[in-house]
């Protein structure tokens, strides 16, 4: 709706909705590319430039959130490419991250201890298998999406969510019991 309405007219109320939408997230994906916040957050601003300058293709996207993820670690590479010839993922400390959770039936029977007992095991992940797992969960993306944001395989982002899951679910204490 809001791709719709930038790509339509300069709707500036639109860009700063979309800004306020998804700013964080694209910030996250770039600091785990840069390692480094400022940096991080001149390159999410910059994917926003570029939205506003290119608004016009915006109507050609299906799945706007998977379009300003991909912008957005497009331009991190960018950045890193930039800065050095040749360069790996970085793999820093991810703090930022955390997971955001809807309130369903489900969840509100899960006690602010267990939510707190599953944040500090997401915190414990290695900083790859956390950002696959925080992408997968957080941002709803496929396994093949986040493989291509990557640039790893699907067997890899299958095998990363399978580690987090098993290490997640093995240091939250969970038991259900019958009355």
């Amino acid at each position: 709706m809001l791709f719709e309405r930038l790509s339509l007219s300069d709707d500036e109320l639109a860009l700063s909705e979309l800004h306020d939408l998804y700013f964080y997230r694209l910030y996250k994906l770039c600091y785990s590319f840069v390692a480094n916040k400022e940096t991080a957050e001149e390159i999410t601003n910059d994917v926003f430039i570029k939205i506003w300058q290119k608004k016009y293709l915006l109507k050609k996207v299906d799945n706007p959130e998977y379009y300003l993820l991909k912008c957005a670690r497009n331009r991190a590479l960018e950045f890193l490419r930039s800065q050095r010839p040749a360069f790996e993922l970085l793999e820093d400390d991810l703090q930022d991250f955390s997971i955001a959770w809807e309130t369903s039936p489900e969840q509100i029977l899960i006690s602010s201890e267990m939510v707190r007992h599953i944040n500090k095991s997401i915190e414990g992940l290695a900083p790859k298998c956390k950002l696959i797992f925080l992408l997968v969960k957080e941002s709803n993306l496929k396994y093949r999406e986040v493989a291509e944001l990557l640039n790893l395989s699907v067997k890899t982002v299958e095998a990363q969510m399978s580690i987090a899951l098993k290490k997640i679910s093995l240091s939250v204490p969970f038991s259900l019991t019958h009355p």
